[in-house]
């Protein structure tokens, strides 16, 4: 968002070289963000590569009330745009962000 938080702009951008860790960081405490993520992963039934689109939403609790709110309401609009996108992931602390955690989502879809 902008800080009148009126637009949403893209903050960030990287390349396939960006690892799911370097990912996670740019996610700050008491700060709201929406990221997007090509998960790779290895598909349980085939056993073969597999990647998915993953919408984040990440509102942690420190975040002040304001920002949430904005979040929430413009989440569903923003997700509408982005083509593609496989499961979403809605986080308040970084333990429901973990890889595992959204490899399982991925592979209930």
């Amino acid at each position: 968002m902008n800080k009148d938080m009126t637009q949403i702009q893209v903050l960030k951008t990287a390349g396939p070289e960006a690892n799911y860790d370097q990912f996670k960081e740019e996610f700050p405490d008491g700060e709201c963000r929406y990221g997007v993520f090509d998960a790779e992963y290895t598909d349980p039934k085939t056993g073969g590569q597999r990647n998915k689109i993953v919408f984040y939403i990440w509102c942690p609790d420190s975040a002040k009330v304001r920002p949430k709110m904005i979040y929430a309401s413009s989440k569903d609009e923003l997700k509408k745009r982005l083509v593609g996108v496989a499961t979403e992931v809605q986080a308040s602390d970084k333990s429901e962000m973990e890889y595992s955690e959204v490899v399982e989502r991925i592979n209930r879809t």
